[in-house]
């Protein structure tokens, strides 16, 4: 009876743990990584000369206002290989867009006041949400206190307002750090404006004249994204990953899972998968030391073994 508990515990245990291993070299971001911008319907619009460094694409629309105008890695976005309008890879995008929306939404976090952030703010890693639309005006400065493999998420309740002139900015960047800013609706950053982090807005995004988004990319799910003389350079997309199934996992080098945003004096919380790995070795211990053999035989582990 013993042994047989011990392997129920590996099947419900072990198993799922080497599942979330396969699943390990998923980012979060998944065929949408190489992105710089992605819009969905009815267009991608262009006005003015827009420089991306990072794929362009559209789905399920089939048109890009203002293509001619765009340079996409370094040449013309007309004809550019990294130019995808409504084929297999930006269809395969905004599917793992979709994914990581839901599952980025799953985080706990900690609430940011409903009125939003302004003045100069300085958080660490962690997960911050708001309850409705959210309003970023002035400076914030990202500190990834020197560590790698950490991230920041914003989960907005509504829209996401970067005003004219904001600046984010982040910091003391060890190596794979990811930034990401979800939206359930539509997303703008206005004219001079100079942003950091991944997008992924439910409907639309809106850049205005001249913004820039140094670190990061512009995701629409459904609607369409706006640009006007814009600079985005793709990246920031470190530190955290989601399963096929849309549950979201530790990143490579132990991150983990980003808990919810602490005081800048706090550190990162440990990740779950080192505290269940702990837990689960405890309980198969216990099992090993009394189990019976198959002929019927009990072996008992002297105590301390």
């Amino acid at each position: 009876m013993r042994l047989r508990t011990f392997f129920v515990l590996v099947l419900v245990f072990v198993l799922p743990l080497l599942a979330v291993s396969a699943y390990a070299d998923t980012a979060v971001l998944g065929s949408a990584s190489s992105f710089a911008v992605l819009g969905a319907t009815p267009n991608v619009t262009n006005t003015g000369a827009t420089t991306l460094n990072g794929s362009l694409g559209v789905s399920p629309a089939a048109s890009i206002t203002g293509l001619s105008s765009i340079t996409v890695n370094g040449a013309p976005a007309t004809g550019n290989a990294a130019t995808h309008i409504n084929d297999a890879l930006a269809a395969a995008a905004q599917s793992s867009l979709t994914a990581a929306i839901t599952g980025l939404q799953g985080l706990s976090s900690l609430l940011l006041p409903s009125a939003g952030l302004s003045g100069v703010l300085t958080v660490n890693p962690g997960v911050y949400s708001s309850a409705s639309t959210f309003n970023l005006n002035g400076t914030l400065t990202l500190n990834a206190l020197g560590q790698s493999n950490v991230a920041f998420v914003f989960l907005v309740g509504s829209s996401l307002t970067a005003q004219a002139g904001s600046v984010v900015n982040l910091i003391n960047a060890g190596s794979n750090v990811g930034v990401y800013w979800v939206t359930t609706a539509s997303a703008s950053v206005l004219a001079g404006a100079n942003f950091v982090g991944n997008i992924l807005a439910t409907t639309s995004i809106t850049l205005g004249q001249g913004a820039t988004i140094t670190c990061g990319s512009a995701l629409a799910n459904t609607g369409t994204v706006t640009m006007i003389n814009n600079t985005i350079t793709n990246g920031c997309q470190g530190s955290i990953m989601i399963t096929p199934g849309g549950t979201v996992v530790g990143g490579p080098g132990g991150g983990g899972v980003p808990g919810p945003g602490t005081p800048p004096t706090s550190v990162p919380e440990p990740g779950i998968f080192a505290l269940l790995s702990a837990g689960l070795a405890i309980g198969l211990l216990s099992c090993a030391k009394s189990a019976k053999l198959m002929d019927g035989r009990e072996v008992t582990l002297p105590q301390g073994e």
